[in-house]
């Protein structure tokens, strides 16, 4: 991690009660499309500090909200009770949630904050009521995809002073933008942890990093009024309002964005990714796999070494059209855009597009999914960064690749066997002698916890465990 991100790279990691604030979260004003690309793909996280200045919304207290959209139903982010945003009271009376003395808060019990999940618990006319007062960023709107998701995909967040999050991580599968529209939020956040096996996978959604002792944050930084923070997948977070600062309910928002994709950062970080609930609960090797096999239809996983040379000497056969060693963004682009065997790469589908009639809009689109490929799909496997794929690079891109899903489909087939554990331990050990020990098994610490696994219930490892384990902790919390 230290090695990988720029603002990290003196950085010492530290529990929660020992953080010193010393890395620094990169800021910018006026962003320009070169930078924000190189970012998200990167998963680089980082702050935009005129990010919806100009927003309708912005300003909106959450009285404001409750006048504004009074037949809205949201929900304490900690339990289940639905609360309507015309109701008089929960803008001022606080609803405290336990308190965790690793958090922001010090053990000080927070106050619950509400999420109002616009984009997919409200019926359509209340959806499009809210709609009508949204406005994406400005760096989003150069393409329909990032447009029309920010649109589509916003949900709102109103924090009362003390109000705030437990350190987790998200369960999406792309970049994530919050931004604030009244108030300040002090943000906290930490890489997702080393895992080498789902014997070390730990619950992942609030609290679940601190019971494990693995809260060691690396940033902390303020987002306020007009300022937005964006994050890739699986990168770990806690919020705080500071009554210090915040003496009334805070407004923000959340949604998502679909180009670039974090292709650099998912490939440089997939064997820990494979081992937490993004792999396990999230289907994320079916959202990662076209851009790793480079195919509409991923290839059955092997570990093969023969097998894997044929796939790639034949996928770099169909990309280096001009036969010159190497593979650029300019043949990769070519190959989407235009070869019969790469047109599936114009594909698109997500929850939105059903709306799209305009055919002229639809043909932008397939054009932009296309060309984004071309960019993502080098940063997957452009290892060295020098601008092109080698063929050795594609050999070992191709190699993680079909290790790590031929693994998972094998632990997932354990998953379901009265024996998962057992079956678990063996596929694990099998793998980390081949991969993971370096000097030998014998000498192999992976190995060694491993087998110094203790328990037979699926219960006992937390990678077999599913959605409804986060529902109960949240309803604890």
């Amino acid at each position: 991690v230290t090695e990988y991100f720029p603002p990290l790279k003196n950085f010492t990691p530290a529990p929660a009660d020992k953080f010193v604030s010393r890395a620094q979260i990169p800021r910018f004003t006026k962003i320009t499309q070169e930078q924000f690309e190189e970012l998200s793909r990167s998963g680089q996280p980082f702050v935009v500090d005129d990010c919806v200045t100009e927003h309708p919304l912005m300003g909106k207290s959450c009285d404001d909200f409750g006048k504004l959209f009074p037949n809205g139903k949201m929900k304490a982010n900690y339990g289940d009770q639905i609360i309507k945003l015309s109701e008089k009271t929960w803008s001022t009376k606080a609803r405290m949630a336990k308190g965790e003395k690793q958090h922001l808060s010090k053990g000080v019990k927070i106050a619950d904050p509400y999420v109002w999940h616009v984009k997919d618990e409200e019926p359509l006319p209340v959806k499009r009521s809210v709609q009508e007062y949204w406005k994406t960023p400005y760096f989003l709107n150069g393409t329909h995809m990032n447009r029309l998701e920010a649109w589509d995909s916003f949900e709102m967040w109103f924090s009362l002073p003390d109000g705030g999050a437990m350190a987790h991580s998200d369960s999406y599968n792309e970049m994530t933008i919050s931004a604030q529209f009244t108030g300040t939020k002090k943000w906290r956040l930490m890489m997702f942890p080393e895992l080498n096996t789902i014997f070390d996978s730990f619950e992942s959604f609030d609290t679940g990093v601190y019971k494990v002792n693995k809260w060691a944050p690396e940033y902390e930084f303020d987002v306020g009024p007009g300022q937005c923070f964006v994050f890739p997948p699986g990168y770990m977070h806690e919020t705080w309002s500071n009554p210090d600062i915040n003496d009334v309910c805070a407004t923000a928002t959340t949604f998502q964005f679909n180009a670039p994709f974090p292709a650099q950062y998912i490939r440089n970080f997939l064997p820990r990714f494979s081992n937490s609930h993004l792999v396990s609960a999230e289907n994320a090797m079916e959202i990662y796999s076209s851009y790793a096999t480079i195919a509409k239809v991923q290839p059955k996983p092997t570990s093969d070494k023969a097998e894997i040379q044929r796939r790639v000497d034949s996928k770099f056969a169909d990309l280096d059209a001009d036969k010159d060693g190497k593979i650029t963004e300019e043949e990769l682009r070519a190959f989407f855009l235009t070869n019969p065997k790469g047109k599936w790469g114009q594909a698109y589908e997500f929850a939105w597009t059903r709306y799209i009639k305009d055919p002229q809009v639809k043909k932008e689109m397939a054009k932009e999914r296309g060309e984004y490929r071309a960019g993502d799909t080098l940063a997957w496997h452009d290892l060295n960064e020098d601008g092109h794929v080698s063929k050795e690079e594609l050999l070992q891109t191709f190699t993680q690749w079909n290790v790590l899903v031929e693994r998972h489909r094998a632990l997932m087939k354990a998953k379901a066997s009265k024996k998962a554990v057992a079956q678990a331990k063996t596929i694990e050990e099998k793998y980390a002698k081949e991969y993971m020990c370096p000097t030998g098994p014998s000498q192999c610490p992976v190995v060694d916890r491993i087998r110094a696994k203790k328990g037979k219930n699926r219960e006992s490892v937390v990678w077999f465990q599913g959605d409804e384990d986060e529902e109960k902790e949240r309803k604890e919390l």
